[in-house]
This record gives C-alpha cells, structure tokens and sequence, in this order.
C-alpha cells in the first residue's frame, strides 16, 4: 500500500524559510520515514498566490490529498506545524480527515497537562536560552475571533516565564504581560511561532521590543522561530511515529 506525509504549515513567501525550516524538516521526514513519499502543503491561500505570482507552487492541503489519491497512494498522514488547534488547523486541516486521511493533531493539546506537553515546554526552553538576570517572554499568535486556552494554560507549567500573544483583541496581550514584569529589568523576547516570518521581524521585534523599551526595559530579541531548531522539530517526527506505530498496532 502506497503511503505519503503532508506536511501542512500556514506558509511562507520568504525562500530562505521555506528552505531552513520547512525544507529540514520534509527532508527529516523522508530519513525517518523512507517507505512514504512526503510532500509540503500551506493553508493560507494569501501565501500560496503570493508564490504563483513567482511561478512557486504549493498546494493547499486537500488539493495535495486529491492528487495523492490520483496518484494510488492509499493512506495520507497530515502532520501539522501549526502549534495549536486554532481556526486555522480546525478549518484548514481537520476537516480533511477520512477514511484514509489520518490527521495528527497539533503539538500542543488545549490543557497543556501531557507528559509530551511537558516535553515541548522543556525543548522551547532549551530553544530560547536566557541570561540569568533576564526574563523569557514567548509570544504566540493568538486568534481574533476565538480565544485560544493554550496559551494560558501552557503558562501555567512555569511561573518563572511569561507568555503573550500578538493579537491584540486575545489574551494574554501586551497589557496582560506587562502587568506581570517587575518595574524595570532585561528581557528576552521569543517567538513561540514555527517559522516566526513577518510576525517575528514586525510584531515582535518591531512592536513588542520597541513598546517594553519605551517602559524602560532593556530588551534582546531571538531571531529564530521554533522550526529552526533541530530539537524542536524532533518533536513532530515524534509525534507522527507516535501515530503511525499505533495504527500498526491496531492493524
């Protein structure tokens, strides 16, 4: 039986993502899983034209099960690098799920209380190092239009960092972090983001930094989102073998 790996991310315009981050870890996919054929797919349909316009094509996640299918492949995995299951992974990806499309669900589950919960919380630690007299803020993506719980309750695994998100109208937001920081003192901003992208050069280094500065803080930012880090994608081949050996041991 012919099987294949989506590998379904938001997307990205920018090529040296694309390569470093996305790219890595397709091609960590295809060592650890040579008997599948993996492919790349985006859910924002705004990166994918962006790409077309520059003769780049990437498909959306049901367009690559539709051709999968075509193809003879019989059993699709979907793995997802969106951290959370907000709207874009309910409306995007899970929807896709059927009879021979598995969908691994995101890294991150609603409570934050599993053991690989835990397991990610302590790889983003080692991800974004930090000074001894600094205190780590993540900063994750938040929704407009739903609160997401994760992030709240993926703070509540330490007390010792703060976490936020981007959009303003979610919380935790600036205000909400803010109200948590001593008067004065050093921060390290991160993204708790796969590829960072536009949201790590503009809301976070851009907005967040220059916003704690204008308080007094003195603030570093970490350029990397979470997909640069090799330990940090381990965790998702994790995962999808996690899924995989358990559809084998129900067969």
């Amino acid at each position: 039986m012919r099987k294949a790996i989506i590998l379904a991310s938001f997307g990205s315009a920018d090529d040296s993502i694309r390569e470093k981050i996305f790219g890595k870890l397709a091609t960590e996919l295809q060592k650890n899983f040579p008997t599948f054929e993996v492919i790349q797919a985006f859910t924002s349909n705004f990166m994918i034209r962006k790409l077309e316009r520059r003769n780049i094509f990437v498909p959306t996640v049901d367009a690559a099960i539709l051709k999968l299918r075509a193809d003879g492949f019989r059993k699709i995995f979907v793995l997802p690098t969106h951290l959370t299951a907000g709207e874009e992974f309910d409306n995007k990806i899970k929807i896709c799920a059927a009879d021979d499309v598995e969908i691994v669900s995101p890294l991150l589950t609603n409570d934050c209380a599993t053991p690989f919960d835990k397991k990610v919380f302590a790889t983003i630690l080692e991800c974004y190092p930090r000074a001894d007299d600094e205190i780590l803020i993540l900063i994750g993506h938040g929704s407009p239009n739903r609160h997401n719980p994760v992030y709240e309750n993926f703070q509540r695994l330490s007390d010792e960092i703060l976490i936020g998100v981007i959009e303003s109208t979610d919380t935790p937001n600036f205000d909400d972090v803010v109200a948590k920081l001593p008067a004065s003192g050093k921060i390290l901003l991160a993204p708790m983001l796969f590829n960072g992208g536009v949201h790590l050069s503009k809301d976070i280094s851009d907005t967040w930094k220059n916003r704690l500065i204008a308080l007094g803080y003195e603030v570093r930012v970490s350029t990397n989102g979470l997909g640069a880090f090799e330990k940090f994608r381990a965790l998702y081949i994790e995962k999808l073998r996690e899924v995989i050996d358990f559809g084998r041991t129900q067969a």
